[in-house]
């Protein structure tokens, strides 16, 4: 069951941009959140391979920070597909795994992520603690 904070953080995120298509919330702990997409009502029971996927995400996560005091923390992560993009957004307390439109460009992901990180701290407070 997710939380009335997880879904108001959801929303919040998926108002960020209509290019926007999926988005997982991922805890420190390689824990899922919440796994919805940007059509459905309510957010998704995770399979197997999706919950595999998201632990792996944060194993990805515990390795880059291991290079972060000799070359800096990682902002987020910008990978292009032949049939998505995808972008993985590092936050303090969660880490923020989106599929985008094909058609969106660097730019845009760059701009997306920002917007995500001037979310109010206090939506990701009251989400991940709750």
């Amino acid at each position: 069951m997710v939380s009335k904070e997880i879904e108001q953080l959801s929303a919040e995120i998926f108002n960020v941009d209509s290019k926007i298509i999926h988005m997982g919330l991922i805890d420190l702990d390689g824990n899922i959140l919440l796994d919805q997409s940007s059509v459905a009502s309510k957010p998704t029971e995770s399979d197997p391979d999706r919950i595999k996927f998201y632990s792996q995400l944060n194993l990805r996560r515990n390795a880059r920070e291991h290079f972060d005091d000799a070359y800096g923390k990682t902002d987020y992560v910008h990978i292009i597909r032949e049939k998505m993009q995808q972008a993985i957004v590092y936050l303090p307390m969660v880490t923020i795994y989106l599929t985008l439109e094909k058609s969106i460009t660097p730019e845009e992901v760059k701009i997306i992520t920002q917007k995500i990180k001037f979310i109010d701290n206090e939506f990701f407070i009251n989400a991940v603690k709750t």
